[in-house]
C-alpha cells in the first residue's frame, strides 16, 4: 500500500515546496498478516463475481478488505488492470464508486456488464425474444467452431450472437456475460465439449483433446443453459447500490501509464493487479472476443507491461507517475504484486516496487506496508516451506 505523499497535482511547485518544507516523520514500514477470507468459507464473496472470473485476476475478497481498510462510502475508486472487473462489483456492493480501466476491449467490456446486472425476469422475458433457430452461414464452421460444438449448439450461439449486437442495452450485456462464461468449460453446463474453462483452446488443440478423450461435441441448448447460470449468478440478489452507482461509475478502454479520462486529485484509491514482467494475463480468450464481436488481436488478455524485469520497472515508473497525478493529496494506491519466478529466480515484485518508488517517486509516493495472507500456525508455514515452496509463492501479497 502507498500514501500519495507529494502534490496531488505535478507541477504544482507552491504545493510541492510546501510539502519538501513539512516537517513530519514517516511511520515505519511495517508487513502484516491478514485474513482476506473467511476461514472454512469456499467462496466468500457475493455470487456476482462468479459470473465470469480470469485467472490472474485479482481475488474478489481481497478487494473486499481493501475498500473497506483504505475508503469510505461514496469515495472513487480507480482500478487501471480491470481484467474480469472484481474490482469495481465489489467497490459498488461496499458503496463506492468505480473507474474501471484496461487495455483490453475484453476487459472492459466484462467489467462493464458485470456492474450494471439484469434480475432473472429481464434476462427471461429477452432470451423469448430471440429466435436461437434461425439458418445461418456454416463457412467457418468445420475449421475454426467444429471442434468445439455440435452444429446446432454453434447456430444457437451465432443468432444469439447477431441479436446481443444488435440490441447493446444493459439486459444485452448482462445475458452476453453470461453466455461468455459457458462458451468452454469441463461439464455439461457448457456450450463445448470438455475443455478447458480458464481460457481458449486452439481449434488444433481441440481436436487434438477430443481425440484423447475419444469425444465428439454433442447438442446442448444454449438458452436453458443460460438461464441455469442467471439463477446461480443472481443466486445472493441485486443490492440497491448497484443500481445507485450504476451511472456513477467509468469504463474506458485506456493504459494504465496515460489515464487521461481521469481529471487530477479526483481518485481517493487505487486497487489492482498490475500484470507480471513477461507474462500475458490470463491466457487466450479468443472464443470470448469472438462472442463479444472484437477481432482476434483482443484476444490475449492483458499486455505485459514488459519482458524484463528492468523494463517492467520502468513501466511501473510510469504508472506510478500517472497514478499520483490522479489521486488526490493523501490517497492511497494499494497493488497486489506476488512473487514470481524470472529465469529460474523468484522476484518479490512488492519488494521492487517498493525500492523504485524510495528511488525515483520520493516526492510522489510512500511506501506505507505489505499486507500478507495469514498463514495459521508457524509450524503449518514451515510444513508448507518444506513440502513446497511454489504454495508461499501464491499468497495474496498487497503492497
Amino acid at each position: 500500500v502507498f500514501v500519495l505523499s507529494g502534490c496531488s497535482e505535478m507541477g504544482n511547485v507552491t504545493m510541492l515546496r510546501a510539502n519538501v518544507l513539512r516537517l513530519a516523520e514517516s511511520a515505519p514500514f511495517f508487513e502484516e498478516d491478514v485474513e482476506f477470507s473467511t476461514p472454512g468459507v469456499s467462496q466468500d464473496a457475493h455470487s456476482l463475481h462468479y459470473s465470469l472470473m480470469h485467472s490472474g485476476s485479482i481475488r474478489p475478497e481481497v478487494v473486499r478488505h481493501l475498500v473497506q481498510r483504505f475508503s469510505a462510502r461514496g469515495q472513487v475508486i480507480l482500478d487501471p488492470f480491470c481484467s474480469c472487473g472484481a474490482t469495481g462489483v465489489e467497490s459498488n456492493l461496499q458503496g463506492r464508486i468505480c473507474f474501471s480501466s484496461d487495455v483490453s476491449p475484453l476487459a472492459v467490456k466484462i467489467a462493464a456488464s458485470k456492474a450494471g446486472v439484469a434480475d432473472i425476469t429481464e434476462v427471461t422475458l429477452r432470451l423469448q425474444q430471440i429466435n436461437v433457430r434461425r439458418p445461418i452461414c456454416l463457412s467457418s464452421f468445420d475449421e475454426t467452431f467444429s471442434p468445439f460444438f455440435d452444429i446446432d449448439t454453434f447456430r444457437e450461439l451465432t443468432n444469439l450472437r447477431r441479436f446481443l449486437s444488435e440490441n447493446s442495452d444493459r439486459v444485452s450485456r448482462f445475458i452476453e456475460l453470461l453466455a461468455m462464461s459457458l462458451l468452454h468449460g469441463q461439464s455439461a453446463g457448457y456450450f463445448s465439449a470438455y475443455s478447458f474453462p480458464q481460457f481458449s483452446l486452439s481449434p488444433a488443440r481441440q481436436k487434438e483433446l477430443n481425440l484423447r478423450r475419444n469425444q465428439v461435441p454433442d447438442y446442448r441448448a444454449v438458452v436453458p443453459r443460460i438461464l441455469r447460470k442467471a439463477a446461480l449468478v443472481l443466486r445472493d440478489g441485486i443490492p440497491s447500490c448497484l443500481r445507485q452507482l450504476e451511472f456513477k461509475n467509468r469504463f474506458e478502454i485506456s493504459d494504465a501509464r496515460d489515464l487521461s479520462y481521469i481529471p487530477s486529485a479526483s481518485v481517493d484509491l487505487i486497487l489492482s493487479a498490475p500484470p507480471q514482467p513477461a507474462r500475458h494475463v490470463g491466457g487466450n480468450y479468443w472464443l470470448r472476443s469472438w462472442f463479444a464481436g472484437f477481432p482476434e488481436t483482443s484476444s490475449e488478455g492483458r499486455s505485459s507491461l514488459g519482458s524484463t524485469l528492468e523494463t517492467w520497472r520502468e513501466s511501473m515508473n510510469e504508472v506510478l507517475l500517472e497514478f499520483a497525478r490522479v489521486t488526490r493529496h493523501g490517497g492511497r494506491a494499494a497493488l497486489e504484486l506476488p512473487e514470481t519466478e524470472l529465469k529460474g529466480e523468484r522476484v518479490v515484485l512488492d519488494a521492487e516496487v517498493a525500492s523504485m518508488v524510495e528511488e525515483n517517486l520520493g516526492r510522489y509516493w510512500e511506501p506505507e506496508c505489505v499486507l500478507l495472507d495469514r498463514v495459521r500456525t508457524t509450524a503449518l508455514k514451515n510444513q508448507l516451506r518444506e513440502r513446497d515452496e511454489a504454495k508461499l509463492m501464491k499468497r495474496s501479497r498487497v503492497l
